[in-house]
């Protein structure tokens, strides 16, 4: 009995000293995930030992800085502002080099309507500058500042210029740590230069684009486009290209206006696609705008003035689609209504982010296309008859010759129009879908809406 009594007791003890310790145990852990809460975070957190300032182990840069934010903002502020600032001058250097080209060739038009398209941005941005002070500013200060808008449109196409070249040099500044967000605040900054890009995108590599192509098809109206000189597919290649990638932009900025306004990000925040993604959509809007640009020029090398015809009953379609309600700023209103119907004539943008009806992302873009579509293949059907009207007085041996030709233009449209519908489709699928907070937003208005209807109803 003594023994047992002495096991026991033993047993006692051993419990007791694992409660004791087991009590230390969670002690000490609720002490440090307080002291851990109590620590300060983010930037104010501070460095482990063995660290800089910026928290880099051995693997950082010269400039002390971990590796991958110095590749980061090199690769966004420098070489990304490098080249849209190569693509934006180019585009605009190889206009001027085919008006003089006219010019000299006694093209006198097309010289004027070339280099009158150079100037078109600035004189737009200035009349949209022009109606903003004027709705804005009363008194003395419209009467100054109205005028000089107007006046300074000849060199607004510079502004971008100045622009990206203080972007790319704060792009360089920021690599070094020093005084790194002062410059990245800076690079951060709206500015309307952007708006400046978008209208020469629009208002002068689109026209640039399809007047060039128009006078391409002029040069052997039964065997269109089967000369080309080197100096025009330059500059329809640097137009085709700064019309797609100002599309995908555009795109993403409207996204971004869109969720910070919903509160679904914050406004330092920039909304941005995956690469691969905006390499699909590369390859979607440049088959499109292939097809596109092609049907209106062949129309219009055998239609002549009845291309415009099709263009202002597509911008008044397009126009009276949009509200333009009476209320403040209808001057304003309805330029831009005006210049975003025209935009649609030649790719679809979606401005209205907060669109009337939940429908997917991916619906209005298939409308637009299946429009286009029918659009492109009248213009294609016109303009086959009339070939084969001019051709039809010629030997059979070269009606045979041009037969070809159409047949194999035609193939190139319906080929880059299907490509495109497929990059688009991989695009959508690709794509990253909108946030889960997105969504249940999104469920609870719909659910609001149908309990608010259902009240109505019951109440009626």
């Amino acid at each position: 009995m003594p023994e047992d009594w002495e096991k026991e007791a033993d047993l006692e003890k051993k419990q007791q000293v694992l409660e004791a310790w087991g009590k230390s145990v969670g002690a000490g852990r609720m002490a440090s995930e307080e002291a851990m809460e109590l620590q300060p975070k983010g930037r104010d957190a501070p460095a482990p030992e063995g660290t800089g300032e910026d928290g880099d182990q051995g693997g950082s840069c010269c400039c002390r800085s971990p590796c991958g934010e110095c590749l980061g903002i090199f690769l966004k502020y420098t070489v990304g502002r490098t080249m849209q600032l190569s693509l934006y001058v180019l585009d605009i250097v190889t206009d001027i080099g085919v008006a003089v080209t006219d010019y000299r060739a006694g093209d006198y038009i097309f010289a004027y309507l070339t280099l009158g398209f150079v100037f078109a941005p600035g004189f737009l941005f200035s009349l949209f500058a022009f109606t903003e002070v004027l709705s804005n500013n009363t008194g003395l200060l419209a009467c100054f500042k109205a005028p000089l808008w107007l006046i300074s449109f000849p060199v607004l196409p510079l502004w971008p210029v100045v622009r990206d070249l203080r972007q790319i040099f704060h792009g360089v500044m920021a690599l070094f740590p020093s005084r790194r967000q002062h410059h990245l605040e800076y690079l951060n900054r709206p500015s309307r230069a952007y708006l400046v890009k978008f209208l020469e995108a629009f208002a002068e590599a689109a026209p640039q684009l399809l007047l060039r192509l128009y006078k391409i098809t002029l040069r052997r109206q039964l065997l269109p486009f089967s000369q080309f000189e080197t100096l025009e597919i330059v500059q329809i290649s640097f137009s085709l290209l700064t019309l797609t990638t100002k599309i995908i932009s555009t795109h993403q900025k409207n996204i971004t206006t869109s969720q910070v306004i919903n509160g679904d990000m914050e406004d330092s925040q920039r909304f941005r696609m995956p690469c691969f993604v905006q390499i699909l959509a590369v390859l979607w809007w440049a088959g499109f705008l292939v097809a596109r640009f092609q049907a209106m020029a062949l129309f219009a090398g055998s239609w002549k003035a009845w291309i415009f015809l099709v263009i202002g009953l597509h911008v008044a379609l397009v126009f009276l689609f949009q509200t333009v309600a009476a209320g403040k700023n209808r001057l304003k209103r309805v330029f831009i209504y005006l210049f975003s119907a025209f935009v649609f004539i030649f790719a679809y943008l979606q401005f209205n982010m907060k669109a009337r009806l939940k429908v997917a992302a991916w619906f209005p873009y298939t409308v637009y296309a299946i429009l286009v579509f029918l659009e492109n293949s009248v213009m294609l059907v016109m303009w086959f008859m009339s070939q084969m009207n001019a051709a039809s007085a010629l030997p059979e041996e070269e009606q045979a010759v041009y037969t070809i030709h159409r047949e194999r233009l035609i193939f190139i449209h319906y080929g880059c129009f299907c490509f495109s519908l497929f990059m688009m489709i991989l695009t959508f699928v690709c794509a990253p879908g909108p946030p889960p907070d997105a969504r249940e937003e999104d469920e609870k208005e719909n659910v609001g809406a149908t309990v608010t209807k259902v009240s109505s109803f019951s109440h009626g």
